[in-house]
C-alpha cells in the first residue's frame, strides 16, 4: 500500500515546500475520471511497454510531474504561493459581510475556505502556468489541476497538523493570525469544483494585548459560531460569500 506523504510541512513558524510530490497522490488521481482519460489519451502515444501501454503513461507522466516539481525555478514560484497563503487569509478577513464580532477592541472574523483557496487556486495556476517547464509537462490542463489543486490540499493538510488555536495562533498577513478551524460547514454548492467546506477563524492583532480572558473569550466566540452558522440558509450563505468577493 502507497503511503502519502506530505508535499508541505510546518517548520519553524512556517509552511515550507519539500520539493517532492506524493506518488501515492499522483496514483489515486490517475485511477480517478479525469487521470484515467489522460493516462489513456498518453498510452496511445505508447508503441510498446513490456508491463503495458498503461503503466508506461503512467510512469512517463509521473516522471515529468515530479522532475518538474524539483525544478529550483518551479519550487521557488510554489514556495511564494504558500507564503502568500496566510496573507491572504488576513486580506480577505476585511470583506464585507462575513460574519464577525469585538473582543476587547479586537475584530473576530470567519473566512470561509473557499474564498481563500478559490483566490489561492487563480493565483497558482497563473503563476505556475506561466512556467515554460510546467506547460510542457505532458498530461494537459488535467494533470496541471492535479498540482494546483493537490498543493492547495497540501496547504490545509499542513495547517491543520499545526492546529492553530487561541493559545496557539498562526500568522495570517501583517494584523491578522488564524485562531481556529471548521471543515465541515458546506458554504457552496460545489458542482464540479472542489466543496473547499469550513472556514478560518481569524482574530485582529492591535496595540490591546491579547490576555488570558481575551483567549477565553475568542474559545466562547468561536463555540457561539459553530452553533449559530450551521443554521444559516443557502441563500444566506451564499450572499454572505457574493458580497465579500465583491468587497474583495
Amino acid at each position: 500500500m502507497l503511503t502519502s506523504r506530505p508535499w508541505v510541512r510546518w517548520s519553524r513558524g512556517r509552511l515550507t515546500y519539500t520539493g517532492r510530490l506524493s506518488h501515492a497522490s499522483f496514483a489515486e488521481w490517475a485511477q480517478s475520471p479525469p487521470g484515467t482519460a489522460v493516462v489513456a489519451k498518453e498510452a496511445s502515444r505508447v508503441r510498446f511497454a513490456l508491463f503495458g501501454r498503461a503503466w508506461a503513461a503512467r510512469r512517463r507522466l509521473w516522471s515529468a510531474l515530479s522532475a518538474v516539481a524539483r525544478d529550483e525555478r518551479v519550487a521557488a514560484v510554489i514556495q511564494r504561493e504558500i507564503d502568500a497563503y496566510f496573507r491572504r487569509i488576513g486580506e480577505l478577513a476585511y470583506g464585507d459581510g462575513l460574519p464577525r464580532a469585538g473582543i476587547d477592541l479586537h475584530r473576530f472574523v470567519v473566512v470561509p475556505r473557499v474564498m481563500v483557496n478559490g483566490a489561492a487556486y487563480r493565483s497558482i495556476a497563473t503563476k505556475l502556468g506561466a512556467e515554460s517547464k510546467i506547460r510542457s509537462v505532458p498530461g494537459g490542463d488535467e494533470l496541471r489541476d492535479f498540482l494546483y489543486l493537490g498543493l492547495i490540499r497540501e496547504i490545509e493538510a499542513a495547517i491543520l497538523r499545526a492546529q492553530p488555536s487561541p493559545k496557539r495562533p498562526l500568522a495570517a498577513g501583517e494584523s491578522w493570525v488564524t485562531v481556529g478551524l471548521n471543515h465541515e460547514l458546506v458554504w457552496r454548492v460545489p458542482f464540479r469544483e472542489p466543496p473547499w467546506a469550513g472556514h478560518f477563524y481569524v482574530f485582529e492583532l492591535t496595540r490591546q494585548a491579547v490576555t488570558r480572558s481575551t483567549r477565553k473569550a475568542l474559545a466562547e466566540k468561536m463555540a457561539m459560531f459553530e452553533s449559530s452558522l450551521p443554521s444559516l440558509s443557502r441563500l444566506d450563505r451564499s450572499e454572505i460569500l457574493r458580497r465579500a468577493a465583491s468587497a474583495a
